[in-house]
């Protein structure tokens, strides 16, 4: 009598966990339904501002084209429009590529929400269905940053158009040649030997002297342009600075 009755328990606890795994199941496959649900409509709307996004990338290239067309008023201005506008169809293009490729992960997104809701397996389905929704989230972004360009290209071709133009720059008057017997008058030629001491010269060593060690460097001196150019022929000892022994027999 007690195994027949242990025997029923256990088939009643069994039955019991049955029904407890397929509530578990059946729950599991509503929530993937429902996840699918939630990811195709979101593919769906991004597919949506992405068709949107490339009409009017469209427009801004006609807009541009159109711009191009009707002229610039200077060379260089027609020159940078023929650029730009051909940059707003290029922009115009790629939007419409990411628009399609948009389009395309939707009613991916799409057939698999339908195969979460009657599939063998809802749960494969919904993962399927997140995946094509990033999917048409990036070509909806892609498709939004061409737009966007192709506006930009379309802006900068009017104002090519509208480029003022240079103004010219005036020519110089010819300068009268100079008679000749002022030219030799004005004219005077002298000569010395390289690193040579001409001539006599004051300068305030305690206001060269920066640094104050009681010598002169090139960088010193750098104001005094005469003494700059004759720097070697004073400095005797060629040890690149002046004393104030050398600076004696030069001024």
């Amino acid at each position: 009598m007690k195994t027949k009755t242990h025997v029923l328990t256990l088939a009643l606890l069994a039955t019991l966990g049955l029904t407890g795994t397929a509530m578990a199941q059946s729950q599991s496959e509503t929530e993937a339904a429902a996840k699918a649900a939630v990811e195709a409509e979101a593919a769906t709307n991004a597919a949506k501002n992405a068709r949107e996004d490339a009409a009017a990338a469209q427009a801004a290239a006609e807009t541009a084209a159109d711009t191009r067309d009707a002229g610039a008023a200077t060379a260089t201005g027609a020159a940078t429009a023929a650029v730009t506008a051909h940059s707003a169809t290029q922009s115009s293009i790629a939007a419409e590529a990411a628009s399609n490729e948009a389009v395309q992960a939707a009613h991916a997104a799409q057939g698999a929400q339908a195969a979460a809701e009657d599939g063998a397996n809802p749960v494969a389905a919904a993962v399927e269905a997140r995946q094509a929704a990033d999917a048409a989230l990036d070509a909806s972004a892609a498709a939004s940053d061409a737009t966007a360009r192709a506006q930009n290209a379309a802006e900068a071709t009017a104002e090519a158009t509208t480029m003022a133009p240079e103004p010219a720059t005036p020519a110089m008057a010819p300068t009268a040649p100079m008679p000749a017997a002022t030219a030799q008058a004005d004219v005077k030629v002298t000569s010395s030997a390289p690193d040579s001491i001409v001539g006599e010269y004051k300068i305030d060593f305690a206001a060269l002297d920066k640094n104050g060690d009681g010598n002169l460097t090139r960088a010193e001196v750098k104001s005094n342009a005469t003494l700059t150019g004759e720097f070697r022929a004073v400095d005797n000892d060629g040890n690149g600075k002046l004393s104030q022994t050398e600076l004696k027999g030069w001024m």
